[in-house]
């Protein structure tokens, strides 16, 4: 008599079983974290609109002209690409724009060019907090209606 080798049926069911139930918690904390890393992008171009900002208001005491209502003036004013420019040296932000209250906010590009559907067309907003006239730290908070970003993505933003 020969005795066969292999596994059993039910085996096999309990393998597939433990593959599903991994999968089903792997692929959303998967998709969260390729957001996260998306999102630090954003934190990157963040650094030289908050340099910009503080050494501006600490030299000069107030913002851009508030009168300035051309977001591009005020950009450059402040040694900044214009808010359209991002989308040529970022690869998930679609504009990054200096608001006349020092507050920047940030969009994010669509999931057609490859921002995660978690944050893609999301935005926050990073705002000054200014003490004895000088800028001593920033917040980030969601922002804009429809189109506010999870905070658990921008908890890390400082």
């Amino acid at each position: 008599m020969i005795k066969q080798k292999g596994f059993t049926l039910i085996e096999l069911m309990i393998v597939v079983a433990i593959i599903g139930v991994l999968a089903a918690i792997a692929i959303p904390q998967y998709n969260k974290y390729v957001a996260r890393t998306q999102v630090a992008e954003a934190f990157a171009l963040l650094g030289q609109a908050k340099q910009a900002l503080t050494l501006y208001y600490q030299e000069n005491g107030a913002w851009p002209d508030v009168l300035i209502s051309n977001m591009n003036l005020r950009h450059e004013a402040l040694g900044l690409p214009k808010p359209g420019e991002y989308r040529a040296s970022a690869d998930y932000v679609n504009q990054l724009r200096i608001k006349p209250d020092g507050v920047v906010e940030v969009r994010f590009d669509s999931q057609l060019v490859g921002v995660n559907a978690l944050i893609a067309g999301k935005r926050f907003q990073m705002t000054p907090s200014i003490s004895s006239g000088m800028i001593t730290s920033w917040t980030c908070a969601p922002c804009c209606g429809g189109r506010r970003i999870d905070e658990e993505y921008i908890k890390s933003c400082k």
